[in-house]
């Protein structure tokens, strides 16, 4: 009766999956249509642009007319070409990703294979996790080889790289740090009127004032008029004596 259960869930679990089999293909043979069409729709496309492009160029101009960018394409034209350009860059970075991700699963599949444990004695079982104990041990193993000789190539390549850059007399430009005009502009002034202060500050003090006016002694230097107006003892006695003489 085991014998037969056993066959059953079998003959099920290989029913299921085949049916699963089949459901992949026909999603992978859907998408694959789709992506022709896409792909069609776009090849059109293109060729549509280039042909207009190049009828625009042989298209004669008029004298002293200057020849517009893109061929002379119109605004939506030029922006419908910049889309279909990013469309197909996309295109590309996702069929690249797909690519990278079927090889992955490929060799994962090629590497692990697929665990059946149905219709196993204890001693079966205990076979199979030292094979699979043997199997991650060199898994792991080759890993590790991988990983070294992946860092080995790193310094090789940096290596090789500052001997190019001593012959030539080149060296790698520093990263810089984008800084935006007005905070460079606000930081140097700050770091300006800081120093300013500073100097200012550090400056000693004479006690004399370089721009105060000066207060003379005016009266000193007056000239008194009035005393060269009086007359002096010799005119009076000589003014009283002709005087007396009249």
């Amino acid at each position: 009766m085991s014998d037969d259960e056993n066959r059953n869930s079998e003959s099920s679990s290989e029913e299921e999956s085949e049916e699963e089999t089949k459901r992949q293909k026909e999603q992978e043979e859907r998408r694959r249509r789709e992506e022709e069409a896409a792909a069609e729709r776009q090849k059109k496309q293109e060729e549509k642009m280039k042909r207009e492009a190049e009828e625009a160029a042989k298209k004669p101009r008029k004298p002293g007319q200057k020849r517009k960018g893109l061929g002379g394409l119109s605004p939506e034209k030029k922006k419908l070409l910049k889309q279909l350009i990013m469309q197909k860059a996309a295109d590309e970075m996702r069929n690249e990703m797909k690519r990278r991700q079927e090889e992955k699963e490929n060799y994962l599949r090629s590497k692990v294979q697929p665990l059946s444990l149905d219709g196993l004695d204890d001693a079966a079982v205990i076979k199979k996790i030292k094979e699979l104990y043997e199997r991650m041990k060199a898994l792991e193993g080759e890993k590790y080889d991988w990983e070294v000789k992946i860092r080995r190539q790193d310094f090789e390549i940096n290596e090789l790289t500052i001997k190019v850059n001593d012959v030539k007399g080149k060296f790698v430009k520093p990263v810089l740090k984008k800084v935006s005009k007005t905070e460079n502009m606000a930081r140097f002034e700050k770091k300006e009127s800081q120093s300013l202060a500073s100097f200012r500050s550090q400056l000693k003090s004479t006690g004399q004032n370089k721009f105060a006016l000066e207060e003379k002694d005016e009266g000193a230097h007056k000239p008194e008029w009035r005393d060269q107006l009086k007359p002096t003892s010799e005119e009076a006695a000589a003014k009283a004596e002709g005087e007396a003489k009249e």
